[in-house]
């Protein structure tokens, strides 16, 4: 995983943070988390939702559909 500030792959572990692994980079100092899985979603994924939603499809629908968590919408 590399630091969203300097895109480097230095960094060091450094506590958790609500159950999930935080890190803080060697070069700028910049504490940063790992991704929520619901981060980690295809960019496909996202824009087919984004798509369906306009054309009125609810968002349990767009995740029954999509075959994710409708919160995840």
């Amino acid at each position: 995983m590399n630091c969203p500030k300097c895109k480097k792959e230095e960094h060091v572990k450094a506590g958790f943070v609500k159950g999930r692994q935080r890190y803080r980079c060697k070069s700028c100092g910049y504490y940063y988390s790992e991704e929520k899985k619901s981060d980690v979603k295809s960019k496909a994924i996202r824009r087919m939702a984004l798509e369906m939603y306009p054309e009125g499809l609810g968002f349990r629908a767009v995740g029954r559909l999509l075959r994710i968590n409708f919160g995840t919408v």
